[in-house]
Order: structure tokens, then C-alpha cells, then sequence
């Protein structure tokens, strides 16, 4: 069992990728469905931070958590690049997408390179087994912003 985490928007808490469709991501084109997760709390808070403005302070957020059954297989970056030509994450992740090879894929984060994300595809038959635990309300440090 995996717990994974997500820092977002009391309306982005339904984990169904549809915010992601709507922009595209490091790792999804717009259009293609997927939920960004990280492997704890604060790598959550940072992968929020790098695209927030200082002028706007967060508010309306939430702590969301997702528990992925050991069943579920997690294929990792490494993997995924063995196994395809092709070189920017954006297009790895809407061919790992469209393949339903996996429910899971776990991805080196850019902002703490040592630390992972996850990658949820609704669109995967095992994606009913992920747990989704209720949001509960996640205030950001003031001190972030300063």
C-alpha cells in the first residue's frame, strides 16, 4: 500500500483529472485526463508554490490523500522511458495515458528531484481501486508568501 498526496482547491478535490484536461501538465497534454499527486504533504505543498504569484494568497485549499492498493501496479519513469523513443515528458505522458498500461506512474519531481509524484489515469480499469480519502481544509504558511 502507497498513500499519495494532493494540495489543491476544495473544487479540484474529486480526483478525476478534469483540471488537468482543462490546462495539459509536465507530463499531460490538454485534453488528456490525469491526476497529479505527490509522495507527501510538503512535496505537495512546493509543486503548488512554483506556480503560485506571491500577490495571491492561497485560500480554499485542501489536503487531499489517496491510497493505492498494492494490487495496483505503479510503473516508474525509468521504465517508461526504456520502453519508448520518445523524449519530452509531456508526450511520455499522454502515450502512457492513451495505453492504459498502468493506473499508476510515478514520476521524478522537478522541484526536489530526489522526492517522487504520482500520476493517477482515471481512465484505467484499476483507477476504481485507488482510495480516496475526504479533503480536509489545508491552510498555507503566511510565511511562504512574504
Amino acid at each position: 500500500m502507497r498513500r499519495v498526496y494532493r494540495v489543491c482547491r476544495s473544487l479540484h478535490a474529486p480526483l478525476d483529472g478534469a483540471g488537468a484536461a482543462r490546462v495539459g501538465g509536465r507530463w499531460n497534454s490538454p485534453g488528456k485526463r490525469v491526476v497529479y499527486m505527490a509522495e507527501s504533504i510538503s512535496l505537495a505543498v512546493l509543486e503548488n508554490l512554483v506556480h503560485m504569484n506571491k500577490v495571491d494568497f492561497p485560500v480554499g485549499y485542501v489536503s487531499v490523500s489517496a491510497i493505492i492498493p498494492d494490487h495496483v501496479r505503479v510503473l516508474t519513469e525509468r521504465e517508461l522511458r526504456a520502453s519508448s523513443s520518445v523524449s519530452l515528458p509531456r508526450d511520455f505522458g499522454d502515450r502512457w495515458i492513451e495505453s492504459l498500461a498502468t493506473a499508476v506512474l510515478e514520476v521524478r519531481s522537478v522541484v526536489v528531484p530526489l522526492e517522487c509524484n504520482y500520476l493517477l489515469n482515471p481512465g484505467h480499469p484499476e483507477f476504481a481501486g485507488i482510495v480516496v480519502e475526504p479533503g480536509v481544509p489545508f491552510v498555507f504558511d503566511e510565511r511562504l508568501f512574504k
